[in-house]
């Protein structure tokens, strides 16, 4: 009995730590994309395994999160995050289900592609530098799927 005991916890644990590192993918300091089950995802990764990560469902609004440690921010979770392109802030990005939202949304998408610094603020003060290496080359013109308001 110990022993099954055992046997399912370690399978327990390495699939959550499993899960917790399959969010992120992709070089350090850089964007990448992928695609999973319908999903297009693209996440900007910093050095330290802090990452920004974006789903682009068709069948659903648009997924951010920010991850920095074993903090979450954004869509799935109820603190907020912002972030400042270039100086200019935008808060709640992920907010989409408006107008006005889905208008930041693909404003932002734009200012990601072309910037010159990136940084995350958090709503509990934590400020977080993204890289824009790679943004142009990973991140599709803002017409590319990403649903916004309904």
């Amino acid at each position: 009995m110990k022993l099954a005991t055992t046997v399912v916890m370690t399978c327990v644990f390495g699939a959550l730590s499993f899960t917790a590192n399959a969010s992120s993918f992709g070089p350090p300091n850089a964007w990448a994309s992928g695609w999973g089950q319908g999903v297009n995802e693209y996440v900007a990764n910093n050095q330290y395994g802090d990452y920004l990560y974006i789903a682009c469902d068709p069948y659903s609004h648009v997924k951010m999160t920010l991850n920095i440690g074993e903090h979450s921010y954004g869509s799935y979770d109820e603190k907020d995050f912002s972030l400042i392109i270039d100086g200019q802030e935008i808060q709640t990005p992920y907010e989409t289900a408006s107008r006005v939202g889905a208008n930041n949304f693909y404003y932002l998408w734009d200012k990601l592609r072309t910037a010159e610094t990136i940084v995350a603020k958090t709503s509990d003060g934590i400020h977080l530098e993204l890289p824009t290496k790679g943004a142009a080359e990973e991140l599709p013109e803002s017409d590319s799927g990403c649903v916004t308001e309904f």
